[in-house]
């Protein structure tokens, strides 16, 4: 049965303006949006407040498929499987997605397995990314949004 379990990366995407993007081509997936951390300071209604934590840069290596957009957050919370999270990074444990591709896959190549692979999803204010990967890596960076898309666009057209 399949369950969503949070990562614990220590950030997560701001609830305000997310301004998520994805840079995707056949060989590499990059996916940035605005970040948020939490602080040691109590939030009178519960958790922490939050503090800019720059911007996520997200690439998913051996990305095997993605989807990105549908749903935003409000539709996601009338979602059953969705209902309990947040703008959060999460990992689909008995992912049902991770099975079908294999099961496609067998048609052409018996015996796959993609046992090695995950499948993500980061939740965010006006859209939804999924994907099948073998690992994520995040880093945080400071520089304008404008320069880091920039220098994922040419990793990404380079490759």
């Amino acid at each position: 049965m399949e369950s969503i379990e949070e990562l614990k990366l220590g950030v997560r995407p701001e609830a305000a303006v997310s301004g998520a993007v994805l840079l995707q081509s056949e060989y590499s997936s990059y996916l940035t949006f605005n970040a948020q951390k939490d602080t040691d300071k109590p939030s009178p209604y519960g958790g922490f407040y939050t503090a800019d934590a720059g911007t996520a840069i997200v690439e998913f290596q051996g990305c095997l498929i993605s989807k990105f957009g549908y749903p935003n957050d409000e539709a996601a919370m009338g979602i059953p499987k969705y209902k309990d999270f947040g703008y959060d990074i999460c990992v689909v444990k008995n992912s049902e997605w991770v099975k079908e591709l294999e099961n496609l896959n067998n048609y052409s190549f018996p015996n796959t397995s993609y046992a090695d692979f995950r499948h993500f999803i980061i939740f965010f204010h006006d859209s939804t990314f999924e994907c099948i990967a073998k690992d994520l890596v995040l880093k945080l960076s400071n520089q304008p949004y404008s320069e880091i898309i920039g220098e994922l666009s040419a990793k990404v057209s380079a490759e």
